[in-house]
């Protein structure tokens, strides 16, 4: 059973001087990904996606000690992230307000979403000492 996380400061956020107090609001990230799929020959075009291959979008969303909360897999592989997150919205996916995820830029700015500032080098290589660092990874491949 999937269920989206409480609204309290996670414990891995608390005990870290370095995100606490700035990411008591987080609840976790929110990435999407492909997934290789079979399709009949009159519906390829929409389930290709940039790379050219035949795939299926998937939005997931992943709390902190690494449990996924919320999937949704009904996309084709070429529909934007912002779309996804637009039609999870409308299926019950809500983010309480004052709370955020931390998102990948495809999201866009918006309520709930912490992306990365445009043109800002981030150094994977400091994420790396962290012990979250299969988060910044697993939704950086």
């Amino acid at each position: 059973m999937v269920t989206l996380p409480v609204n309290d400061c996670p414990y891995e956020v608390q005990r870290n001087k370095k995100f606490y107090p700035y990411f008591k609001d987080v609840l976790g990230a929110i990435d999407g990904t492909h997934i290789f799929t079979h399709v009949p020959a009159e519906h390829l075009g929409p389930f290709r996606n940039r790379k050219g291959q035949i795939t299926q979008s998937f939005m997931v969303v992943c709390t902190f000690d690494l449990q996924f909360c919320y999937v949704l897999a009904r996309w084709e592989g070429s529909a934007h992230d912002g779309k996804v997150l637009n039609d999870a919205s409308d299926k019950g996916f809500i983010i309480p307000d004052g709370k955020y995820y931390f998102c990948d830029a495809g999201y866009g700015l918006r309520k709930g979403c912490l992306t990365p500032y445009r043109g800002v080098r981030y150094y994977l290589r400091e994420q790396y000492q962290s012990p979250y660092r299969y988060i910044f990874f697993y939704f950086n491949q």
